[in-house]
């Protein structure tokens, strides 16, 4: 199937660790500023490495209906909020006239062990007799996206989708073969993931995290990388066709010009040495958004600070781009926010949504030891001024997905 050229993104809501809303989260991008602290939510003590990029200050009640979210958990309530942002983005209304046109598609990875977690611990602690009912709903992977319709009262589909990492751009992509096929107006994409306890323990065990073999700093690209820091968000858009945005007097934050996926059926916990995966992705995306490598004005990086999967993409962007890689900007902003799994192709999205809407490149930080082996414009340090038309962004993991889009100004 050939999809349409003219979808959009016509609202953002994001919150991220320092920046609730967009305008704090472009300022904080502007600004180059690091958002890494001493793990508060749980207890860390037994952990070597206790920092995180934490989203704190962070009040759903000033938000939301205080009686529509009792008993929901974490991710849930930065969902909806963040829902709550982009339908005020977009100036949608959800009403009984609209509300079966409207799907809501969100990508998240492990979210649901914030509640695994409480509630095990409660029976644990308490005994299954004691222990709070409540806690359960919330353990399945759906429960926060089902959330978000239920709070909205939207009764169109509501799917989620886990691929990893790439969670947020196939929920893109999900949403943009429902626009095509007519089985919407317009689709919430959401994306996910918070700190808990469970995956920050088995990313300590893995040996993943940085600190653990070298400095506990989140510096991808830079020779001193040894693994990253991990980070939360949650980031909604709202896509629909441009026909339907102009129909409703809507503003299109951009254009969508294409996607490309491609599982390369590696092996779990491993980047492929060949990045073949990421190459495909890549090229499937340019072909459907039919442009050359020179019509690319900046890429947003996937790069977590991973010594292996940083030198891994930029590997594949050199095939893509060849000579142009050196006056490319390519920056990633997992060195102010961490890895944040699912929601991190969410917040690339919204990273670049600001860079096209105010003119400038979000920075790499903590860049400070040259690569030889990473031979790039990173844009070290500070933000850049500089007009983004057109912006690639890939998205990949350990597990095999290989996921990229391509955004135009508009």
């Amino acid at each position: 199937m050939t999809l349409k050229k003219d979808i959009v993104i016509s609202g953002l809501g994001v919150i991220a660790p320092g920046a609730i809303g967009k305008n704090d989260y472009f300022k904080r991008l502007q600004s180059g500023a690091g958002a890494f602290t001493e793990i508060s939510l749980f207890d860390c003590a037994e952990f070597p490495v206790k920092l995180g990029a934490e989203i704190k200050d962070f009040h759903p009640a000033a938000h939301l209906n205080k009686t529509k979210i009792r008993n929901l958990d974490r991710n849930a309530l930065l969902l909806i909020t963040a829902a709550q942002l982009a339908l005020r983005d977009a100036n949608i209304t959800v009403t009984e006239e609209n509300t079966d046109e409207i799907g809501v598609c969100t990508g998240t990875t492990f979210s649901h062990l914030w509640s695994v977690h409480e509630f095990d611990k409660e029976v644990f602690s308490e005994g299954l007799d004691f222990a709070s009912p409540a806690l359960f709903p919330s353990t399945v992977l759906n429960a926060a996206s089902s959330h978000v319709s239920i709070y909205f009262n939207i009764q169109g589909f509501n799917t989620t989708i886990n691929t990893g990492y790439t969670s947020a751009l196939e929920s893109l992509k999900y949403a943009m073969n429902a626009l095509a096929t007519g089985r919407a107006n317009q689709v919430l994409v959401g994306c996910v993931d918070t700190l808990s306890y469970t995956p920050f323990w088995g990313f300590n065990k893995l040996g993943f995290m940085a600190g653990l073999k070298g400095e506990a700093v989140s510096c991808p690209f830079d020779k001193r990388r040894n693994g990253p820091l991990l980070g939360e968000g949650a980031v909604v858009l709202v896509l629909e066709t441009e026909q339907n945005c102009a129909r409703r007097n809507g503003k299109a934050l951009c254009r969508i010009l294409g996607t490309g996926s491609y599982f390369d059926a590696y092996r779990i916990g491993k980047i492929h040495p060949k990045t073949e995966g990421l190459i495909t992705a890549i090229k499937h995306a340019m072909r459907q958004s039919a442009i050359s490598p020179e019509a690319v004005d900046y890429v947003s990086s996937c790069a977590n600070s991973s010594k292996e999967g940083d030198l891994a993409e930029i590997k594949a962007l050199k095939e893509i781009f060849g000579a142009k890689i050196k006056k490319l900007p390519i920056s990633s902003i997992k060195s102010m926010f961490g890895e944040t799994m699912a929601a991190s192709g969410g917040l690339q999205i919204a990273s670049v949504l600001g860079a096209m809407e105010r003119d400038f490149l979000p920075p790499t930080i903590n860049y400070k030891l040259r690569d030889p082996e990473i031979d790039i414009d990173c844009v070290p340090g500070h933000a850049r001024q500089k007009e983004v038309k057109i912006a690639l962004i890939d998205s990949f993991g350990p597990g095999g997905y290989n996921s990229t889009v391509v955004l135009q100004k508009i």
